[in-house]
């Protein structure tokens, strides 16, 4: 979807396992930056891969121009179709220093954060050409300079990119979307993270992974609704501790935040439990 003469979003539907049985669907969007070369800001997953390379034979570019991936964290979603764009171009991949271990080793990732279908999402790993940190500036193509800034919550190395000259904003994951299954490991942090891009001056366009691209005028009541989100969740987990006991199971908690959000679910995945204990254990 063109968005600007330099920017396309791509939406990347899959489905994400519950058990054996249930899935859920979900989608993500990464983001094409469009110049002499081409700039990816996320890949997806690794099913939805080809898709993506026909688009840009769509539009007239290959994916052998593809010079640059940003990635915003190292979630499945995220990083799944970066193998497929290392077998097609000579890209470079930037990441945080906190999710690069996840991303060179996708094996450590799905131990130490289980998603039953995780390999279905992620073909394989992919080395990290250069750290990225608070402030970091970096010229992609001719006259185009993407700001790095450290927005942790989502993940403890979640970054956004700030395209300068399109003032465009990408958050990854960083604003939660309102009434969806929370995913965060630090809520304290995603509320400081999104309160910290609410400030950055001259936003045109917020482009979200969970959200339909925003024009400037949202953007402000789409980071207010995150916040007030995650501040009602921490509201339930607190009401919760008050009348269930401390040793009640993470999976019992989190069945009953999500009932009192309004959400019904059997199951409950690793990655929510860590969501709704996390503010617990604030």
């Amino acid at each position: 979807m063109k968005i600007t003469e330099t920017i396309h979003a791509f939406k990347h539907h899959f489905r994400l396992a519950l058990d054996e049985k249930q899935y859920a669907d979900r989608f993500v969007y990464s983001y094409i930056l469009l110049g002499e070369k081409i700039c990816l800001i996320d890949t997806g997953v690794s099913k939805t891969a080809p898709q993506l390379q026909a688009y840009l034979k769509e539009i007239g570019r290959s994916p052998q121009e593809i010079s640059t991936v940003f990635i915003t964290h190292a979630h499945p979603d995220h990083i799944g179709g970066c193998l497929a764009i290392k077998k097609a171009s000579s890209a470079s991949f930037y990441a945080h220093p906190a999710d690069r271990p996840w991303i060179e080793d996708v094996e450590r990732q799905y131990r130490e954060r289980p998603i039953l279908n995780f390999f279905e999402l992620v073909e394989g790993p992919v080395p990290v050409s250069q750290e990225l940190k608070e402030g970091d500036t970096l010229l992609w193509d001719k006259g185009k300079t993407i700001r790095v800034l450290e927005t942790p919550g989502h993940s403890l190395g979640s970054v956004s990119f700030f395209y300068e000259e399109e003032g465009a904003l990408f958050t990854g994951d960083a604003v939660p979307a309102a009434g969806t299954i929370p995913i965060y490991v630090d809520p304290r942090a995603s509320i400081q993270s999104i309160q910290k891009l609410a400030e950055v001056p001259g936003i045109k366009h917020m482009f979200s992974s969970w959200h339909e691209p925003i024009s400037e005028n949202q953007v402000p009541t789409t980071m207010g609704e995150g916040i007030r989100y995650i501040q009602k969740i921490d509201e339930i987990v607190n009401d919760l501790a008050r009348t269930i006991p401390p040793e009640t199971p993470g999976e019992e908690l989190s069945l009953r935040a999500l009932e009192r959000l309004g959400i019904k679910t059997k199951k409950v995945l690793p990655m929510v439990r860590t969501s709704f204990e996390s503010h617990r254990k604030k």
